[in-house]
């Protein structure tokens, strides 16, 4: 019986420190140093009932090789840094500063269903850190939820209001 305590104590400690799924966040919440990384966006409701027409994701500085996969309906549009040269090799592309998908006529995500948007990206050698994914989320009516707050000093992720996506970053194996 004294075992179980200390394992439901851990349990509840993970519990606090992950992100809550009520709002735009990643499949992932680690990440490997200079890997590539499959990442799913998730898009759990709209905003304040109202379905969700665009999503727009702010790329974290040296997330490189970003490639997001086309969603039918939805219109896909990168905005490139054109200050930071790109890699070379097979990842020729110029950096990318934000990915965007926007619905077109007739496939606005319903405030009553979940939608997933998928990219692969390659994290940066950066073991020990954590990354922000901000998110911005536009829905009709000119509703916008904006996901991009990071917990100040002495502050947890839960103490924001609207949190961007933590990805920390591990050695690579």
């Amino acid at each position: 019986m004294f075992r179980l305590i200390p394992a439901a104590i851990g349990a509840a400690l993970l519990a606090c420190a992950v992100p809550a799924s009520a709002h735009v966040s990643l499949d992932t919440q680690e990440a490997a140093a200079l890997a590539y990384q499959r990442i799913a966006i998730r898009v759990p409701h709209g905003c304040e009932g109202a379905p969700t027409t665009a999503l727009r994701m702010q790329v974290p500085e040296g997330v490189t090789a970003v490639k997001p996969m086309p969603k039918p309906g939805w219109t896909l549009s990168l905005v490139a840094d054109p200050s930071k040269p790109g890699p070379g090799g097979h990842d020729e592309a110029p950096p990318v500063r934000e990915v965007a998908w926007r619905a077109g006529p007739g496939h606005a995500l319903p405030d009553a269903y979940y939608d997933e948007f998928v990219l692969r990206v390659r994290m940066p050698d950066a073991a020990g850190q954590t990354l922000w994914f901000p998110f911005v989320q536009e829905c009709e009516g000119g509703k916008v939820s904006r996901w991009i707050e990071r917990p100040g000093a002495g502050q947890g992720y839960n103490d924001v209001a609207r949190p961007a996506y933590p990805v920390r970053i591990i050695p690579r194996q």
